[in-house]
């Protein structure tokens, strides 16, 4: 499949997202002085510096520190959004990716939202402090980053278009890691999902949203789903 095929054509939700996405990113190393980090990216709701409007914006935002974040999403965007926007339009691509979006952040919040009362339940407060008094401080920052450090970045809506992608064009191959040989997108996607999970369980890059991931992908299949069948019907 080629996936330039119609860019210039049909891809206007692609080359707009992409345009924002590299504005802001050049604005927050710019102007390091507004904090725009701090200000849209997605925080817990348990958390005194969450506010409703970061569900949206936290998706625009991506970390001045780690250049290859925005690199490998805005490619991901281009090499399947192309063929998905395509497929679907503007309008229903749109819904897509802010949907795919919007239920990664909120399944990933779940996730964390989870574990803390999981915590705040099955152990006092003694308890807690006296285990959390005993980590090294690089423990204590993989559990705060864990359950509280705001969520940033594309990854999410993104994963959703895989995942749209994934129901489209269920034939198509592609390359996975560590495989030296292409796959067929529906077989890799469980292959990600799964290291996804174990990454999480295992404590893996604790900074990186799993479950954004996974909540995307899913959530892309099905809104996929949804949409082709109404197409095709």
């Amino acid at each position: 499949m080629n996936f330039y095929k119609n860019f210039n054509l049909n891809s206007n939700a692609i080359k707009h997202l992409i345009s924002i996405n590299i504005l802001i990113y050049t604005a927050i190393y710019l102007f390091p002085q507004y904090k725009i980090e701090n200000i849209f990216s997605l925080y817990n709701p348990l958390y005194d510096k969450f506010r409703i409007y970061q569900i949206f914006t936290h998706m625009f935002i991506h970390s001045k520190h780690l250049f290859l974040h925005i690199i490998f999403n805005m490619l991901a965007l281009f090499m399947f959004g192309i063929q998905v926007e395509s497929f679907l339009g503007f309008k229903k691509f749109i819904i897509l990716y802010f949907l795919s979006g919007i239920l990664a952040a909120f399944i990933q919040i779940l996730f964390n939202t989870s574990l803390i009362l999981y915590f705040i339940e099955t152990l006092n407060i003694s308890t807690i402090s006296k285990i959390f008094n005993s980590l090294s401080e690089k423990e204590k920052i993989i559990i705060y980053n864990s359950l509280y450090s705001p969520m940033m970045g594309a990854s999410g809506a993104i994963s959703g278009i895989v995942g749209a992608f994934a129901k489209i064009y269920p034939e198509h191959k592609i390359f996975i890691l560590p495989f030296p040989f292409p796959i067929r997108i529906r077989k890799a996607l469980l292959i990600f999902v799964f290291g996804s999970f174990i990454s999480t369980i295992l404590n893996i890059s604790p900074e990186v949203a799993h479950f954004a991931h996974i909540g995307g992908i899913l959530s892309g299949y099905i809104i996929g789903s949804f949409f082709l069948k109404k197409i095709l019907s």
